[in-house]
């Protein structure tokens, strides 16, 4: 929220569209199963002020994964958070006419956290299915080296 009112005290068209995890109420949304560790809220955050906010982007758990994988193979380990904002912003993107538009996304979190869940082939599996990061992707121990 604080970024959302810095942005919004500068008095320039400035649009925030907020990232969530599906399964999340932060914004409202219908609870649902969170696998993620520190993705997502059970219980509407005191602090949230939806005024600030123009639009909402809900990102399922696999598509994070892949965004997370996605930027490991560029050499960037990041977290959970920041791979469901970077699929969460890749999406709105898509949607949008982007020929006169600025996107600035904000990383949350760092990777070191999640070797043993987001980048751990055996939990990738039990709970994504094996072809979550394509239908080769989960043969050999997927953590980044």
């Amino acid at each position: 929220m604080g970024c959302a009112r810095y942005l919004r005290e500068w008095r320039r068209p400035v649009r925030i569209v907020a990232v969530d995890s599906a399964g999340s109420v932060t914004f409202g949304g219908a609870p649902g199963r969170r696998m993620i560790p520190g993705l997502g809220t059970s219980v509407r955050p005191q602090l949230l002020d939806e005024s600030y906010v123009d639009e909402v982007v809900h990102v399922e758990e696999a598509d994070t994964v892949r965004a997370c994988h996605r930027l490991a193979g560029r050499g960037f380990l990041f977290g959970g958070s920041t791979g469901t904002v970077v699929s969460g912003a890749m999406d709105w993107l898509a949607r949008q006419d982007a020929r006169e538009l600025t996107a600035v996304a904000i990383a949350p979190d760092l990777g070191e956290r999640y070797l043993d869940t987001v980048y751990q082939t055996n939990w990738l599996r039990d709970l994504y299915g094996q072809d979550v990061l394509g239908p080769d992707a989960l043969t050999a121990d997927s953590r980044p080296a």
